[in-house]
């Protein structure tokens, strides 16, 4: 038999790490638009903060008020720091990274999350109690890879000496990624409830594990010092995305 090449896992995560740092090395370089018009708000959001905070932003700020809009990113938080400390947006939700380096932006806390592991209902693993149970198990995710700033998927894993997850599908969105599960054998991770809504709601079931999943808190990104406007719209942004944060957590 000839010989052939096999990817290396080590080499697959060298190939994903340096795409990362290239995505964000461009976003820290690109030039902010010049004229930056003050009725039109630049948020950046991880693809959960998208789903769970994106109504209660739109509301706050354009309301009544047809001549405001909104632009809203999604991103990895890695991704979104950069852009915000380039000026490509004026906020970012998202968590902290592991690690997180002291820098010019300032950030406030949101609310924290507790996630959970999802399977469809009738799952023949819809009954285990411990993450050891979950070891054979094949998973979703959203983004283009297990390994991230922020995973609690291998962090939960990792911290207790066994082998990471084995992953099948990197998903777009949460809402491509439930429809997988619904549908499949695969599990997943859920970051919020309110995730999990609207006829899917019925369809899957939310693992009862002993071990908790490591949690993190949603913070709100923004530059140090903001002028008077924007400091204005950042206090009623997080009166707001609290509020929505404790009443989606809430059982």
């Amino acid at each position: 038999m000839g010989r052939r090449l096999v990817t290396t896992e080590f080499a697959l995560q060298i190939a994903h790490e340096s795409e990362a740092l290239s995505g964000r090395i461009g976003a820290l370089t690109a030039t902010p638009p010049l004229g930056v018009d003050d009725r039109v708000l630049r948020i950046g959001l991880t693809p959960s903060a998208a789903l769970v905070c994106g109504l209660a932003v739109h509301d706050h700020w354009c309301g009544d008020d047809p001549q405001r809009s909104l632009q809203l990113h999604s991103a990895d938080e890695g991704q979104l720091l950069a852009s915000l400390a380039a000026g490509a947006i004026d906020f970012a939700i998202a968590p902290r990274p592991r690690g997180y380096p002291e820098t010019d932006l300032a950030c406030e806390p949101l609310y924290r999350l507790q996630s959970t592991v999802c399977a469809r209902r009738g799952h023949p693993l819809a009954a285990a109690q411990a993450l050891a149970d979950l070891q054979p198990a094949r998973w979703a995710i959203v983004g283009p890879g297990v390994r991230g700033p922020v995973d609690v998927l291998t962090e939960a894993f990792s911290v207790r000496g066994m082998e990471p997850p084995r992953v099948t599908v990197s998903c777009p969105d949460y809402p491509s990624m439930l429809h997988l599960v619904a549908h499949t054998d695969l599990l997943a991770v859920v970051p919020h409830p309110v995730l999990v809504s609207g006829p899917l709601q019925s369809q899957i079931v939310r693992l009862a594990l002993r071990e908790t999943l490591p949690l993190y808190d949603m913070w709100l990104f923004h530059a140090d010092p903001l002028s008077a406007d924007r400091a204005r719209t950042a206090q009623h942004l997080l009166r707001s995305l609290r509020a929505v944060g404790a009443e989606a957590a809430a059982p």
